[in-house]
């Protein structure tokens, strides 16, 4: 299961994915070589065995289209600024005003994670966007926190350590926190109960010294860039000694 910002470049996403599924910690250099060269990148995760994994992207499996077409309340064009006209498309909207109607996907959010946590094999992977903003998304938050919870595997994908050192000093508070959707966001606040609680467990959940999921990164990172040079043999055997990996590999 993907946690994503979708704020973030859609590129940025998919190669968080693909460095998940190659065991890389980062993702510059993937997103370089996705669009520059992506046969290589496909040839790459077939030799590794990775091509047919399933990753589960809310973006893609959950159709929301039928509870906001039709209206436009604040999506606008960056350049104009204007609205973008609502979708003219047939399909009936469905309202969902208290998050209990059986038609919508959007409101099993708890049914979702406690499936994809009960069959024990999947993981939980968080693309963090350049500017760590998933980390201000209301939503990012819940799936986090639920699937720590629930005890899922997680896994932290950001675009290179340089981000680490940009924002070292984040607080995270969940009543500051960016939804879409009012009702959304108070949806999840009334969740969480004791705010404060949740604050510090939040903090020590990401940004933990010893155990959060940015000192595992960290430990991770360090101890690949201890075998850069066999990853690099690695990446090099897999472009089939053509050199196309070296030409992304100094730029990161």
């Amino acid at each position: 299961m993907v946690t994503h910002n979708w704020g973030n470049h859609f590129s940025h996403l998919m190669a968080a994915i693909i460095s998940q599924a190659l065991r890389e910690c980062s993702y510059a250099m993937t997103a370089q070589m996705l669009d520059q060269d992506p046969d290589l990148i496909c040839s790459i995760l077939e030799q590794s065995g990775r091509l047919n994994d399933v990753y589960w992207i809310c973006a893609l499996s959950v159709n929301q289209h039928v509870c906001i077409c039709h209206t436009n309340p604040y999506d606008k064009d960056p350049i104009s600024e204007m609205l973008h006209p609502p979708c003219s498309c047939r399909l009936r909207n469905i309202v969902d005003p208290d998050g209990r109607c059986v038609e919508s996907e959007i409101n099993k959010f708890d049914d979702m994670m406690w499936h994809l946590a009960r069959t024990g094999r999947c993981r939980h992977l968080i693309a963090v966007d350049q500017d760590m903003d998933l980390f201000n998304r209301a939503w990012c938050i819940a799936e986090i926190a639920e699937a720590k919870r629930l005890g899922m595997r997680q896994n932290l994908k950001l675009e290179s350590r340089r981000i680490l050192e940009t924002h070292r000093d984040m607080r995270l508070d969940v009543r500051n926190m960016r939804c879409s959707s009012d009702g959304d966001k108070d949806l999840i606040m009334k969740k969480i109960g004791d705010v404060e609680c949740f604050n510090e467990r939040l903090q020590s959940l990401v940004f933990g010294k010893h155990s959060g999921l940015l000192a595992s990164w960290k430990m991770l990172d360090g101890r690949q860039q201890m075998g850069e040079m066999g990853r690099l043999l690695r990446w090099s055997l897999a472009d089939n000694g053509t050199g196309r990996v070296w030409r992304f590999w100094g730029s990161v």
